[in-house]
Parts: structure tokens; C-alpha cells; sequence
């Protein structure tokens, strides 16, 4: 008998009715010693005292991606109350793109492998025993209905193979997610939670149901003889849906937990947007700084030159300082101008080689040593203990900035006689 709002279910109060599941209705509800929301599914006769047993067992599962079981009582489940949309309701939108499907297809793995490892198998996974809460999070739903192992039921009030006339789409809709084994009314395990993981990521990537028939016998009958049709899906996962669906448990992946590496050219879900940019920043700034150091590497060791001769006059009035350290002459990168110290103290000049004539360098007394640097656009020369920089068309001199020792004076490898 359906139940109304203010009705009692021990201390829990009935507040509305949220829909109807495979074991009966299913009702929003207040919990007055907790003074929380919770969903409770009443079913239409009382709960066996091993369903009590195995509803303990999935009660300790604690995981975000699992709702929660909270109570069960003499013919009703009291669980978690999820918001949000059902995985059905979210395909009937049309296909989902294939980061979002991975994204959710890790979560309802992640709540799998979460049961399996307690034993504890699904045995009804759909679209629509899965919610899509408002911040993204997937919930798997109905693991109180599960079977922990054992052959599969066919009774008349199986939630799984239900006959009543107003369940049809019930039949139709977990028929089609079922294992061959399991339509058979052979044993099953955790695999065929993994046959119907496949199906329910084929369905997410194509907007299409993967098995279909006008009732329950013949989508049965699809779900063992037709073979799917691989093209619909995008490379990267075809593997591992064919994987999953393989008729033969034995062939089939065996644990959940490895779905991802069945991907193909693909990172791993979950990683998708806002955790693979970093990494392709941090790939993309790796490479850049590899660009700077070749460049830096160039620059510090040049590539051997051939040995180049150059006769130029100076003039009679120019008169050399005495060997040093360096060179009193320097010629620039492009091999169009000469920088040259004259004169006691002395100071530095400029000449280009198409021209007759010398310019001053104004304020380079006592300069010695110049050089050019890499660009050509500036003199470097050595006065009063440092290192100084002037611009070729002259200026005001200023320290150069970078060590001398980092980069080698452009010229010093070029033989130059008087």
C-alpha cells in the first residue's frame, strides 16, 4: 500500500514519493534522530532474514562514489539521498562526449572496485541506478539489491527480471545490461558488473542502447548472439569496451580496477582539463627552456670559423698600445667595421671598411682590450679595472652587465696585420 506524506516508518518520516525502483516505491524522507534527508524504498514483502545479512555486508561499504546504505528495516531500505540527474535521464540528451564519459565511467569503476574488493557484486548496473549529482559527482545506486555471488534469481519478484505488466520498462531496461551468464541463470560474479560497465560506456559515447528488444526475451536474446557495433565508438576506447564485452567471463577483463589501461592514446580520466594543463604548461615550458639553453650554448661556444686575413692601413697618425691582455683591435660580427685603441692614454675608434676615415669614441680614455658584442651593436673595453659597454655610433658608457668570462669577444679568432 503506497505510503502518504506524514506517514511513519519507525523514526522516519515520509515527506514525498521521488519515484519507483525495482524493489518498489521509493519515497523522500526525514530522519527526526539525525535531522537528515534520507531516500527509503519499501518493498512489497518483508526482507528474508539473508537479505538482512547481505544488506549488513553492503552497508559497510564507505565510499564517495557508492550510495550510502544507512538502516534497513523489516521491508524497507533506508539510504542515502542523492540529488541530481540519473546517467538515463543525461543520455536522453544525447550522446556525451568522450572526456565527460571517461570522467564518468572512472567513478562508477572507482564504486565497483570498491565493492568488489568486499565481494560484493552489483548484479543491476544501468544508467538509471546511477546519479549525477549537481557538482559532478557520480553516485552508483541499489547495491542493497545486489547478490554477493551465488546463481542468479528468476523469480517473479526478482528486481532484476521482474514480470509485473507496470515494470516493463524495468524488464527491457535491465535485461539489456545483463551478462550472457547472467541471462542464462548461470553463477555470477564481479564480471558481469564489468559486462555491464561496457555496455553502459557503449550507450554514454552513442546515445543508442546497446541491446535492444520489443520485450524481455528477445533483448535477452540480443545481449547473447548480436555483436556491437564498434564503429559507432571513437578509437580510444574500443579496446576496452570489446574488452568488457566479451561473452566469455573467462576472456572478459577481470578486475575493474584495469579498465583505464585498456585505453588507447588516451590520459588517464580524472586528469582530463584541469589536471592535464599543468602538465602540458609545465611540457611546454621544459621545451622552451631547452630552446634557451641551446641558444645560450651557441652563443657561449661558437662554432669553429676559418682562420680569416685582413690587410687594413689605419693610418700614420695611429699609434698602437703596447701588448696586454687582449687585443688593442677588434672587428665586428658582420665584418664591416673595426674598433681599435689609439693614442697614450688611449682611446677608442670606430671605422667602418668601406670608409677612409676613424671616429672617436668619446669618454673611452685609458680603454684598452675592446670587443664587439654578438649583435654587433655594441663596443665592449676595459678602463679603470671594469668592464664598460658603449654603443657603436657612440654615447655615453655604461658597466656591462654580463660577466665578459660568459661569452667570447666576437673577433678573437680573426688575424689581423699592420
Amino acid at each position: 500500500m503506497p505510503l502518504s506524506t506524514g506517514d511513519k516508518l519507525g523514526p522516519y518520516e515520509i515527506l514525498a514519493a521521488i519515484g519507483e525502483g525495482g524493489m518498489g516505491e521509493v519515497y523522500r524522507a526525514h530522519d527526526a534522530r539525525l535531522h537528515r534527508y534520507v531516500a527509503i524504498k519499501v518493498s512489497a514483502e518483508r526482507f528474508s532474514e539473508r537479505f538482512g545479512i547481505e544488506a549488513r555486508a553492503i552497508a559497510s561499504l564507505n565510499h564517495p562514489n557508492v550510495c550510502t546504505l544507512y538502516d534497513v528495516g523489516p521491508n524497507y531500505l533506508v539510504m542515502e539521498l542523492v540529488d541530481g540527474q540519473t546517467l538515463a535521464e543525461r543520455i536522453r540528451q544525447g550522446a556525451i562526449p568522450l572526456d565527460e564519459s571517461l570522467a564518468i565511467a572512472k567513478q562508477i569503476a572507482d564504486a565497483l572496485d570498491a565493492a568488489h574488493e568486499k565481494g560484493i557484486a552489483h548484479r543491476d548496473l544501468k544508467p538509471g541506478n546511477i546519479k549525477i549529482t549537481p557538482d559532478g559527482v557520480v553516485k552508483v545506486l541499489d547495491f542493497g539489491l545486489a547478490k554477493m555471488g551465488g546463481p542468479t534469481a528468476h523469480s517473479d519478484n526478482s528486481p532484476t527480471l521482474t514480470v509485473s505488466p507496470t515494470q516493463a520498462g524495468v524488464i527491457l531496461g535491465t535485461a539489456a545490461y545483463m551478462a550472457p551468464e547472467q541471462a542464462r541463470g548461470k553463477p555470477v560474479d564481479r564480471r558481469a558488473d564489468i559486462w555491464a560497465f561496457g555496455v553502459v560506456l557503449y550507450e554514454m559515447l552513442t546515445g543508442h542502447r546497446l541491446f535492444q528488444g520489443d520485450d524481455a526475451s528477445e533483448t535477452l536474446a540480443s545481449v547473447i548472439k548480436d555483436e556491437p557495433d564498434w564503429e559507432r565508438l571513437p578509437p580510444q576506447v574500443r579496446r576496452l569496451v570489446r574488452s568488457c564485452l566479451k561473452r566469455d567471463p573467462k576472456q572478459r577483463l577481470q578486475a575493474i580496477g584495469d579498465w583505464s589501461l585498456l585505453l588507447e592514446d588516451q590520459p588517464p580520466p580524472g586528469r582530463a582539463r584541469g589536471i592535464t594543463l599543468p602538465w602540458m604548461v609545465a611540457g611546454g615550458l621544459a621545451a622552451a627552456l631547452a630552446i634557451a639553453l641551446w641558444a645560450l650554448s651557441r652563443v657561449a661556444e661558437p662554432a669553429d670559423r676559418p682562420l680569416v686575413r685582413l690587410d687594413v692601413d689605419l693610418g700614420a697618425d695611429v699609434s698602437l698600445p703596447a701588448a696586454g691582455v687582449g687585443t688593442s683591435v677588434a672587428i665586428s660580427p658582420d665584418g664591416m667595421r673595426l674598433v681599435f685603441a689609439s693614442g697614450s692614454p688611449p682611446k677608442l675608434f670606430t671605422r667602418r671598411l668601406d670608409q677612409s676615415n676613424a671616429a672617436e669614441l668619446p669618454g673611452t680614455q685609458g680603454a684598452s682590450s675592446p670587443f664587439f658584442s654578438p649583435d654587433g651593436r655594441w663596443v665592449g673595453f676595459f678602463a679603470n679595472g671594469k668592464v664598460n659597454k658603449m654603443s657603436v655610433e657612440g654615447g655615453a658608457s655604461s658597466r656591462w652587465p654580463i660577466p665578459p668570462t660568459s661569452w667570447e669577444p666576437v673577433g678573437a679568432r680573426t688575424a689581423v696585420s699592420w
